[in-house]
């Protein structure tokens, strides 16, 4: 994208922009209890930010947007539990969030002609959060109409976020039966599907045996679930599209030496972990503009990935 840019400009000496926009209409699937909402809403609203992060800004662009940032400050800053995705919503209905994230341009940080970049990107993404639920009943309903109103809905996007709880492995085999009916539904349109790319994202990766392992996603897709990244793997090899792996934690940890979850579990079974925040003054999210960068540009940017 950016290679793009820099071959249609009529004048190649001109000074370079200070800003160059990205935009990208996501989704973002997972099984009931992922974090999906818990992701959003701290992207959003986006606390105690690192001066030094890439991150420049994030802000909403459309009134659901900013709902978030409303449910991140009056219920997750508050320790308290979000309440679950609107299971009867239409795919009509669905909140669609708006955001504008700037992040300073890698490229012009990095590049030996750092001058003929941009030195801010604007990702302008589009989201919309669907109930856990849609992903369960790929399996056990798959001719209700809300469900293929769903489907196709997801069809328009320009690339996925597919969240993993980080906590609940035993869940990988419904993981993969559920992605695989939707990665077959994704390819039946007009023959074959668009070229997408999908971001498997393990959440939760506060708790300790995650969170030592978090600059290699892939390490840890592959060991907690082997058959979800087989189906990816599978998907991929067809030319379908294009699949990478991030790690994320919406609450973050306490402590830099010896780092402990910024978070208290409320409960713990076989769906994986609930879990609201123990010290929300100290409470700063890890890796959620990672896959969302990659997703927009198709390229990974580490200084991201780090924290």
């Amino acid at each position: 994208m950016i290679l793009d840019w820099l071959k249609n400009r009529k004048d190649k000496n001109e000074n370079a922009p200070t800003l160059f926009d990205a935009n990208a209409t996501l989704r973002v699937i997972g099984d009931r209890a992922s974090g999906k909402t818990a992701y959003m809403a701290s992207l959003a609203y986006w606390p105690n930010a690192d001066s030094n992060s890439p991150v420049q800004d994030i802000s909403p662009v459309n009134d659901d947007a900013q709902e978030l940032i409303n449910q991140a400050r009056n219920i997750l800053e508050q320790g308290l539990e979000l309440p679950p995705t609107d299971l009867n919503a239409s795919a009509e209905d669905v909140k669609d969030y708006l955001l504008s994230i700037a992040v300073k341009n890698q490229m012009s940080l990095t590049s030996a002609k750092a001058a003929l970049f941009p030195k801010i990107l604007k990702l302008t993404i589009g989201c919309k959060d669907y109930a856990g639920e849609f992903f369960a009943d790929l399996v056990h309903k798959s001719k209700d109409a809300k469900l293929q109103s769903y489907l196709e809905d997801c069809r328009e996007a320009t690339g996925l976020m597919f969240l993993v709880d980080g906590t609940a492995p035993r869940k990988d085999m419904d993981y993969a039966r559920g992605l695989d009916k939707f990665l077959g539904a994704l390819d039946a349109v007009d023959g074959g599907g668009k070229m997408k790319r999908i971001a498997l994202v393990v959440t939760k990766c506060e708790i300790e045996q995650l969170w030592v392992n978090r600059h290699d996603p892939r390490k840890i897709a592959e060991a907690r679930f082997p058959q979800t990244c087989h189906k990816l793997a599978g998907w991929g090899s067809l030319g379908s599209g294009t699949v990478e792996y991030f790690t994320t934690s919406a609450f973050g940890v306490l402590g830099r030496e010896f780092p402990q979850p910024n978070s208290k579990k409320l409960t713990r079974d076989r769906q994986g972990t609930t879990s609201v925040i123990k010290d929300p003054k100290r409470w700063r999210p890890f890796g959620l503009v990672a896959p969302i960068y990659w997703l927009c540009t198709g390229d990974r940017y580490r200084e991201l990935e780090r924290g």
